[in-house]
């Protein structure tokens, strides 16, 4: 009598395993998802939580596939940052091209977009601001970076308006996004409602606009 083989189990159907796999993102989508995790950490923990394995962990990959997108701290400290402050750099943009020649209007609709950047974010831009995210030279290059950036975005409009020449004028609008933000850190800390804040501030550049 011959006997059959055993039967040879059946394959398993790999659907399900191809359900579980990751979708595929391209380079360019992921190294934004990276940058918005890398964001998340400083907007909750602060900047020097950020680096390699914390953002590795957060966004559920290896720390080879960060190194892909940022091979060193200093790029990826230096692409967050940029990352963060583009938001605020393009509303400051839109609020000044939206209200051509009329400086007032264009800081009471700017100062809106930044009031309502989620709290997290407005620290951390203000920590690049003020220069106290950190003290490693990357830092510092980003801080007077994002300085020529913001400055440049006002310079043309305050120069009209008050009459300056472009060296004064820059140094007048950055003096004044530091009394903006400055006026948003005591709203953030409660010392001011942030109605009082803003009439406090507007009521400040009006003297300004018109002295």
């Amino acid at each position: 009598m011959v006997t059959k083989p055993p039967a040879r189990p059946r394959k398993r159907s790999t659907a399900k395993t191809a359900e579980t796999k990751r979708p595929y993102l391209s380079r360019d989508l992921r190294r934004q998802t990276l940058l918005e995790v890398a964001a998340g950490i400083v907007e909750t923990q602060g900047w020097a939580a950020l680096n390699m394995s914390a953002l590795a962990e957060r966004g559920g990959t290896s720390r080879q596939l960060i190194y892909q997108h940022f091979p060193s701290m200093e790029k990826l400290l230096a692409d967050t940052a940029w990352h963060i402050f583009m938001e605020v750099a393009k509303g400051t943009t839109d609020s000044v091209a939206a209200n051509p020649g009329n400086l007032t209007e264009a800081i009471k609709s700017a100062e809106a977009f930044s009031l309502d950047l989620p709290t997290g974010r407005g620290d951390a831009l203000w920590q690049l601001i003020a220069g106290t995210a950190g003290s490693t030279p990357e830092l510092e290059e980003i801080r007077q970076g994002i300085r020529k950036l913001i400055s440049g975005i006002w310079t043309p409009v305050v120069r009209k308006e008050l009459g300056m020449n472009e060296a004064d004028a820059r140094a007048y609008a950055w003096m004044s996004i530091l009394a903006f933000w400055g006026m948003r850190q005591l709203v953030r800390d409660g010392e001011l409602s942030r109605a009082r804040g803003v009439k406090l501030f507007n009521g400040f550049m009006e003297r300004v606009v018109k002295s």
